[in-house]
């Protein structure tokens, strides 16, 4: 299982606002895909996925605010159990 943690998108900003996720629990995802669109101060990026499987659980719903560094959803395979905190 992969922990998915929000990077450091800006020099100037240590957090990012989710605007929405790109991709549903369940969905299979790849290296590189698009996971997810963040706002920062600056700019509306796209935050890529670092692994390849099943999207098991959105830890970050769109319309949060997360630090840089936060875990904000885990990526493993179908059945896997996900950390409940």
């Amino acid at each position: 299982m992969e922990a998915i943690i929000m990077p450091a998108l800006g020099q100037t900003s240590e957090e990012a606002h989710i605007l929405e996720w790109l991709v549903k629990e369940g969905d299979e995802v790849e290296m590189g895909q698009p996971l997810l669109n963040v706002e920062t101060d600056k700019a509306e990026l796209e935050v890529e996925c670092v692994a390849d499987g099943v999207l098991l659980k959105i830890v970050c719903e769109a319309e949060t605010t997360v630090n840089a560094g936060t875990v904000i959803a885990y990526i493993g395979e179908p059945g896997e159990s996900v950390p409940t905190e």
